[in-house]
Parts: C-alpha cells; structure tokens; sequence
C-alpha cells in the first residue's frame, strides 16, 4: 500500500472561470518557411522590436501609476471639500441665518410701523390742507375753461354763417345760374366735335387698311405667280429627279465601297493578323505570363509573406512573454 507520504502530489485544479472572463489567446501555429529567412528574422525582432516594445510596456506602467496618483489626489480634494462644507460653512452659515432672519423681521415690524402710525396720518393732513384746495380750484379752471370753449365755439359759429350768407351763398349762384351753363354747353360741343373727329379717323383708318389689304393681296397672287410657282415646278420635275437619281447613285457607290473594303481589305487583315496574333497571344504569351507570375509567388511573393509572417509572430511572442513577466498575465 502506497503510504500517505509515497502519494504524488495532487494536482491542483484550476480554478473556475467566471462567466465573463477573459479566455487566453490561442497559441499561433509555428511559423512557415525556410529557417534561412525565419532566424533572421527572429533576430531582427528580437534586436529592433524588443527595445521599442520594452520602452512602450514602460510608458504604458508609467502612465497608470500617473493616472493611480491623479485619482487619489482628486478623492482626496473631494472628500477635504465635503468635510469643510459639513463641519465648516454650513455650521457658519446656520449660526448667521437667525441673526439675519431677526434683524429682517424687526426692520419689517419696524416699516410698518412708521407707515401706518406715521406715513398715514401725514398724508391725510396733507390731503385735507393742500389736496382739496388744489382740487377745488382745478374743478374751477376746468369749468371755466368749459364756459370760454363753448362761447368761442358759438363765436366761431356765428362767423361762419356770416362768411358762408357774404361769401359763399354769391359764389354759389354764380357758379349754378352764370358760369355752369356756358361751360355745359361748351363740353357739349366740344364732345361732338370729338365725336366727328373720331368718326373721321376711323373711316379713314378703314380705308388705309382696305387700300393696304388689296395692294398686299395683289402682291402676294404677282409673287405666287412668278416665284412660288415656277420655283414649285422647277423642284418638281427638276431638282428632285437630280437629286434622287445621285441620292441612288451614292447609295449603290457606298455599297460596292463597302463590300470591296470586307473583301479586300477586312478579310486579309484579319486572315493575316488578327488570327495569327490571337493564336500567338493564347497559346505563347498567356503561358510564359503564368510562368513569370509562378516564379514570382514561389520566389519573392511566398518567401516575403513567410518574413513577415515570422515577424509577426516573433513580437507576438515578445509581449506575450513580457506580458507574462511583468503583468502576470
């Protein structure tokens, strides 16, 4: 029997992770490619990008410890600010408050007072010594300018009846009895005279226009029958017949132009040239350009895809491990 000391030791278990933990990464497969270009490489990474990424990692632990320092002393401002409010300013503020509060009453208490014992009473001597006066004597003003307004009103009322019987009433008659009818008649004969005029000016007008109507109408029958006509019967049986016969003419020339251009131009070229270059571009230049473009993937392309590839994962596994080594994690 195995003896409690003769036991392995027990393994521990891991502990269960949360619901929201953060799962490590999986671990990258090793990189592809020749080692003629991967240990350089890794060299290269481990010469130039450590230094970098070291100097960054110390930054970035710089940086919280700033931000860990700026936080605590902004707690502490706080927490100074509120317990300087509680046990200072308030405790003042509450022991001045019932001394202002008194005085504020006893100034009202005060104004009251003197308005109502004081300020009253002086302004109901003043009103009963000088305000009746005053208001007596401005109701006498104003019912005496009452009685000036009226009688001025009844002057000017008698002066106007006296103007309009002196003045206005002859004016009047003389205009309706002497000068109204000499001037009616006037416009009377003036608007028959207007009338005539007016009537001479429209026969007249009608008559120009007859006059202009018929020598346009002449006109135009000596232009139909010595331009539009002849010119009519010269496209007709003159210019369209030349017209269609070279119309017809260029038509069938552009045909036998065109068929001899397929024949013995199109044709050839394209028995001679086109066919022979397109047999020569499928069947020798595709091919030598494949081969080209597979010997520039198998030698530069795949090649500097494995560099970069190892490079990669060579500062992967820097941080990881300086991660690991200073983080923890």
């Amino acid at each position: 029997m195995p003896t409690p000391d003769s036991r392995p030791p027990s393994r521990p278990y891991p502990e269960p992770a949360g619901l929201f933990a953060k799962q490590p990464p999986p671990e990258p497969d090793p990189p592809t490619g020749p080692a003629w270009l991967v240990v350089p490489a890794r060299v290269i990474a481990l010469v130039v990008v450590v230094p970098f990424r070291l100097l960054y990692d110390l930054l970035r632990v710089v940086g919280r410890g700033v931000a860990a320092c700026w936080r605590f002393l902004i707690q502490a401002l706080g927490t100074v600010a509120v317990a300087l409010y509680r046990w200072v300013l308030r405790p003042l503020g509450l022991a001045l408050w019932w001394p202002l509060r008194m005085l504020g009453l006893g100034i009202a208490a005060a104004a009251r007072w003197l308005y109502r014992y004081v300020l009253v009473p002086i302004g109901r001597f003043l009103d009963i010594v000088l305000l009746g006066p005053l208001r007596a004597l401005g109701r006498g003003i104003a019912w005496l300018c009452a009685w000036l307004a009226r009688g001025l009103a009844w002057l000017f009322r008698g002066i106007g009846r006296i103007l309009a019987v002196v003045i206005v009433l002859p004016l009047v008659l003389l205009w309706r009895y002497v000068l109204f009818p000499p001037l009616l008649g006037l416009a009377w004969l003036c608007r028959w005279i207007g009338r005539g005029i007016a009537a001479a000016w429209h026969a007249f007008a009608a008559a120009v226009v007859w006059s202009w109507r018929q020598i346009g109408r002449g006109l135009g029958w000596l232009l139909r029958v010595l331009i539009v006509i002849p010119a009519r019967a010269l496209w007709r049986y003159v210019l369209a017949p030349i017209g269609a016969g070279i119309a017809g003419t260029w038509r069938l020339s552009a045909r036998i132009l065109l068929w001899l251009w397929r024949t013995l131009v199109v044709a050839p070229v394209r028995v001679l040239i086109v066919i022979p270059m397109r047999w020569f571009g499928r069947n020798i230049l595709m091919p030598i350009g494949r081969g080209i473009g597979a010997a520039w993937r198998v030698t530069v392309r795949d090649p500097l895809r494995a560099v970069r590839q190892s490079l990669r994962e060579a500062g992967r596994d820097i941080r990881r491990t300086l991660r690991r080594t200073f983080l923890g994690r």
